[in-house]
């Protein structure tokens, strides 16, 4: 796994980049250098197949409670109609 360097050394205020995971959570990873103790906390990627899956689920949910509504509507017929 590629970490991320630490902004201090990129800027020039660390000597040395030793970025460690610090923790990590369900949306985030933190980081944190062990020359300056810098922490920074980045967000996990978004799974974007996730979202369209559950998007399609809802969806197709819908599409069948439109048809059950409908198949459940009674047919009405007029005897001797004009």
């Amino acid at each position: 796994m590629n970490l991320p360097p630490c902004p201090n050394a990129t800027e020039g205020r660390c000597p040395r980049s030793d970025v460690y995971v610090a923790k990590e959570g369900d949306e985030f990873f933190t980081f944190r250098c062990r020359t300056c103790g810098t922490i920074n906390v980045y967000p996990k990627e978004k799974d974007e197949k996730r979202g369209r899956y559950e998007a399609g689920l809802k969806r197709e949910a819908i599409k069948n409670e439109k048809e059950e509504f409908f198949a459940r509507k009674r047919a009405y017929s007029v005897l001797g109609g004009k």
